[in-house]
């Protein structure tokens, strides 16, 4: 048995595509609905964001960066 998955924002053509399915004997289920399929870029995309979320609030291993800045922004003489 095979299968064939139609696709369409048009419930119009869908209809036509059952009748004529109807017509030459072939078994036809209509299944009306919004179905939101998730790209295989934006799942990547996806994945990406959490990994930065997840990453974002872990503790620095580098320890305080308004400390570091301070220090190494302080006057050295120019020799």
């Amino acid at each position: 048995m095979s299968q064939l998955v139609l696709e369409t924002e048009n419930e119009q053509n869908l209809k036509l595509i059952q009748e004529l399915a109807e017509k030459l004997n072939i078994h036809c289920q209509l299944i009306l609905g919004k179905v939101k399929l998730e790209s295989a870029k934006q799942k990547e995309i996806n994945g990406a964001i959490e990994f930065v979320k997840t990453f974002s609030q872990q503790n620095s291993s580098f320890g305080d960066a308004m400390t570091w800045q301070k220090a190494e922004r302080q006057e050295r003489p120019l020799d």
